[in-house]
C-alpha cells in the first residue's frame, strides 16, 4: 500500500494501488479561503453563514465571533455540531451562504476532549458541590481509544462528537461511522467534503496575530476573533485536571492514540502542511486570505441565529 500526499495545488486520491493518478486541481480552503457562493439573489451576494462546529478546536470562540459578524451585517447564522457534518445540511447546498468549519491536530483534540468532559462527568463537576475529582474516580485515559470514545462504533450507530476519540474527522466529514476498508473510503469522502467549504479555520494558528488579522479581514475587518470564550464545564474541568494531572503512565497511551488516528492525522496534515506556512514566532507568515468587501453582505429583515 502506498499512501500519496497532496500538494497545495494538486489532490491525489488515497487508494490501495500504486498507480493512483491526480483527480483534481484545487486550492484548499484552509490555505486559500474564498467568498465564492452559489447565488440566487444577487451575483455573489452573502446573506447567510453556516458553521459546522468541531468540538475542542476553538469552536465556541468561533461561534461567538461569527455571531458578532452576523449581527454586524444583519445576516443569518446557522451553527451545527455533534452529528455528521452533512446530517442537517450539505456543504454548498444552500445559496448565498458562506460555509465554515474548523480543525485541530486530531490527537491533541482527542486528548483535550477527554480532559474536558470524559475524564470526569461534566454534570458532576458543575452541579455536584460534594464531588471531589480524584485519580480513583477518574476514567482511565487508556480506555479512551475507540471510534465512539470508550467503545467501537457500530455501522447503525449515528456519529457524535460528544463520544469520539478515534478518526473523528473521517467519521463526521465522510458521513460514515464504520471502519471497513481500513478508512480509505472514509478518507476520500471526508477530503471531498472538506474541500467544498469556503473557509477552514486551523486551531494551531490562532496564536499568530497575523492569522487573526487575516481572518478578521476575511469578514470585512470585524475585530474580536480569538477572544476567550466561556464554555460549559470549561473552568471546572481545567481546575480538576490541574489538581489531578494525568500520570506519566497514562500519557504512554498517547502513542497508541496516535497510531489509531493515523488516517485522521493524514487528513489534517493534508489540509495544513500543504499551506507552506512558517512556524509561528519564527518568521511572519503571509496568509492568502481575501479581504471581503462588506457590501457583499445583504441584510435580512428577519435575521435568525439558529444553534
Amino acid at each position: 500500500m502506498i499512501l500519496i500526499s497532496i500538494s497545495q495545488l494538486q489532490y491525489f486520491k488515497v487508494e490501495k494501488s500504486s498507480n493512483a493518478q491526480p483527480t483534481n486541481h484545487i486550492l484548499l480552503p484552509s490555505c486559500h479561503p474564498h467568498h465564492r457562493v452559489k447565488s440566487t439573489i444577487q451575483s455573489q451576494s452573502i446573506i447567510r453563514i453556516y458553521f459546522y462546529h468541531v468540538r475542542k478546536a476553538g469552536g465556541t470562540m468561533i461561534r461567538n465571533y461569527l455571531q458578532r459578524v452576523a449581527e454586524q451585517y444583519n445576516i443569518h447564522l446557522q451553527v451545527d455540531e455533534y452529528n455528521h457534518a452533512s446530517s442537517k445540511e450539505e456543504v454548498g447546498s444552500q445559496p448565498n451562504t458562506i460555509y465554515i468549519t474548523n480543525l485541530r491536530d486530531p490527537v491533541e483534540r482527542s486528548i483535550s476532549h477527554f480532559k474536558y468532559s470524559e475524564r470526569w462527568d461534566c454534570e458532576q463537576l458543575v452541579h455536584n458541590e460534594s464531588f471531589m475529582p480524584t485519580q480513583y474516580n477518574a476514567r482511565p485515559f487508556g480506555m479512551w481509544n475507540a471510534t465512539k470514545g470508550f467503545e467501537p462504533s457500530e455501522c447503525d450507530v449515528p456519529f457524535s462528537f460528544t463520544e469520539c476519540a478515534v478518526n473523528c474527522y473521517l467519521q463526521t466529514f465522510s458521513g460514515m461511522g464504520c471502519t471497513n476498508n481500513e478508512w480509505y473510503k472514509q478518507y476520500n469522502m471526508a477530503f471531498d467534503r472538506l474541500r467544498k467549504y469556503n473557509l477552514i479555520l486551523i486551531y494551531e494558528r490562532f496564536k499568530d496575530p497575523t492569522y487573526i488579522q487575516a481572518v478578521e479581514d476575511y469578514f470585512g475587518g470585524i475585530q474580536g476573533f480569538n477572544t476567550p470564550a466561556h464554555m460549559f464545564c470549561g473552568d471546572v474541568s481545567k481546575e480538576a485536571n490541574d489538581k489531578v494531572p494525568l500520570s506519566v503512565s497514562e500519557f504512554a497511551h498517547v502513542f497508541k492514540l496516535q497510531s489509531l488516528n493515523k488516517m485522521d492525522e493524514r487528513l489534517y496534515n493534508d489540509f495544513v502542511s500543504s499551506c507552506g506556512w512558517n512556524k509561528i514566532n519564527e518568521e511572519e507568515t503571509k496568509y492568502d486570505f481575501p479581504i471581503l468587501d462588506s457590501n457583499r453582505f445583504v441584510a435580512q429583515p428577519n435575521r435568525t441565529v439558529n444553534e
